[in-house]
């Protein structure tokens, strides 16, 4: 499951997702919000659950920094690590990255190249020289060896530049939690195994699959908060293929109106049922367990990432509080009860 929070709460949730028998767990990156601190706090915390980021920002570190922390994140879960990476939308790149947004592809494929190269750090120097990133570290003799020979590097992606990425450079692909099963069949995995062939990889990456997922037993407030959820993905153009391809075009226009003029309670307004029933899966415990298959079905994904909302601006209960961190938690743990052994 992902983990929308800080440490504290990711450590509480991790611990009890691990207990109720999950997988995995994945932390998230935002501007407030780091990926690595929160994985590091989860691996002292666990014993068995993987650890990976969904998503760390692929170019807001460097990539050495960005070993280092990897390195250091294996060695405390020995051996857990999921490095799930992310390139942001260009915007974002410049303005809360501080990083020139051009050719973000090659840029990502750079980092993923150099951290693999860096991850061996030790009685040999590493040299990386690529168009963006170039890299000469000297032997470092003194360098603890990794936990690991490699760690599986992860990539998001949903446009085509950087699904071609994934499939020639990446150990797997994050799918976007609104790209549905037949987006995933239809124009994802085409593209992935396009670029994994003309790479001369054998096969195509596996695919995590990250879903929407509310289990509260007021089902028209688990609906409005997967609405909130789905809303704040569809406000940004960079989906538009995607809304297109599901016919959502004029809600998705209605959702950027409402979020360009301030008014979130419009844009949650705007994300139709259809909308909702096809990006989220939303209701009480049963019917959401029952649900959740149909999802992804004849997606073929290897890996299942359940996404409690962390936008919970549609909750007034939330608003309220004074505390949605508190809101959050209670929603991830109804998540984690009703997914316990499944």
């Amino acid at each position: 499951m992902a983990l929308a929070c800080g440490p504290s709460d990711a450590v509480a949730l991790a611990v009890e997702a691990e207990r109720a028998g999950f997988d995995s767990v994945w932390t998230t990156e935002f501007s407030w919000r780091s990926a690595t601190v929160p994985m590091a706090a989860v691996a002292a915390a666990t014993d068995r659950v993987a650890i990976g980021s969904a998503i760390a920002y692929a170019l807001g570190r460097s990539p050495a920094v960005l070993a280092a922390e990897a390195r250091d994140i294996d060695e405390l879960s020995d051996g857990r690590l999921i490095l799930g990476l992310g390139s942001a939308q260009p915007a974002r790149i410049r303005r809360w990255l501080g990083t020139d947004p051009t050719d973000v592809p090659a840029r990502v494929t750079e980092v993923i190249e150099s951290v693999r190269a860096l991850w061996k750090l030790g009685e040999d120097p590493v040299s990386y020289r690529g168009r963006h990133v170039r890299v000469d570290i000297e032997a470092t003799p003194s360098a603890y060896p990794p936990r690991r020979r490699d760690i599986p590097i992860l990539l998001a992606a949903v446009n085509r530049r950087m699904l071609r990425v994934a499939g020639a450079v990446a150990d797997g692909l994050i799918a976007h939690p609104i790209v549905d099963g037949s987006a995933l069949k239809e124009l994802v995995r085409p593209t992935l195994e396009a670029a994994a062939n003309s790479a001369g990889r054998a096969t195509a990456p596996p695919v995590a699959a990250m879903v929407i997922v509310v289990v509260d037993d007021d089902e028209e407030r688990a609906r409005r908060n997967a609405a909130a959820q789905i809303a704040f993905y569809a406000q940004h153009k960079a989906y538009e293929p995607l809304m297109r391809h599901y016919g959502f075009v004029g809600a998705s226009a209605s959702i950027r109106d409402g979020a360009r003029r301030g008014d979130w309670n419009a844009a949650v307004a705007a994300v139709p049922d259809p909308m909702i029933d096809r990006l989220s899966v939303a209701g009480p415990a049963g019917p959401v367990k029952a649900r959740i298959n149909d999802r992804i079905e004849g997606a073929g994904c290897e890996t299942l990432i359940l996404h409690t909302p962390s936008m919970l601006m549609s909750d007034p209960a939330a608003r309220a509080s004074g505390d949605p961190s508190s809101t959050y938690r209670q929603h991830a743990s109804r998540l984690i009860d009703a997914f316990a052994d499944a």
